[in-house]
């Protein structure tokens, strides 16, 4: 017996749901895709934080990238701390990550030392004292910044290979122990 043809009175309502349900699944895609669209954005681009200082800057200026300095600060901090990840494993996606985050830092400083002339010749004149010590303070988080990529990087490029080697070497010393295991403690 073949199925009963439903009511042609909700036939109206049918579709009215349908296309209800299809356009909330068409608008929640879209706002998915362009709210991770932005977060790639942004991660990969730093956005100025506001307007240049005036020469005559203010006591609200100073405060305002002194907050600023202090918060390049604490994202340097966390992204050296991040390195450690990096020593543990050799996953090229974390170390692209990693270098994408060095990246959007080093372009917030940037922009920090633009919006603040915190480099050298752009410095306002009232509040000398203060601007030259955040723009020493700014200068020596680059500095920080670029002294610890090199040290990472030379490790990457020294040690870790003679780290391998020597994971190979002890694992065939391993086995003709007779003891298993990975030498570096990780799971195999």
């Amino acid at each position: 017996m073949p199925p009963p043809n439903p009511p042609q009175e909700f036939r109206q309502y049918r579709r009215l749901v349908l296309w209800t349900i299809l356009s909330v699944i068409a608008l929640g895609s879209l706002y998915l895709l362009l709210s991770v669209s932005v977060s790639l954005y942004r991660r990969r681009h730093a956005l100025p934080a506001g307007d240049e200082v005036s020469v005559r800057v203010s006591r609200a200026e100073m405060a305002s990238c002194f907050a600023e300095l202090r918060d390049v600060s604490v994202a340097l901090r966390k992204y050296l701390e991040r390195s450690h990840h990096l020593l543990a494993n050799d996953d090229a996606d974390e170390l692209q990550r990693w270098a994408d985050e060095g990246a959007v830092w080093r372009a917030q400083w940037m922009g920090l030392g633009r919006r603040c002339r915190l480099a050298a010749g752009t410095r306002p004149t009232q509040a000398r004292k203060e601007m030259e010590a955040m723009a020493a303070a700014h200068e020596e988080l680059g500095n920080i910044q670029t002294t610890y990529t090199e040290a990472l990087k030379r490790f990457a490029k020294d040690l870790v290979p003679r780290l391998g080697r020597l994971d190979k070497r002890l694992a065939k010393l391993g086995e003709a122990i007779g003891t298993t295991g990975s030498p570096s403690g990780d799971k195999e």
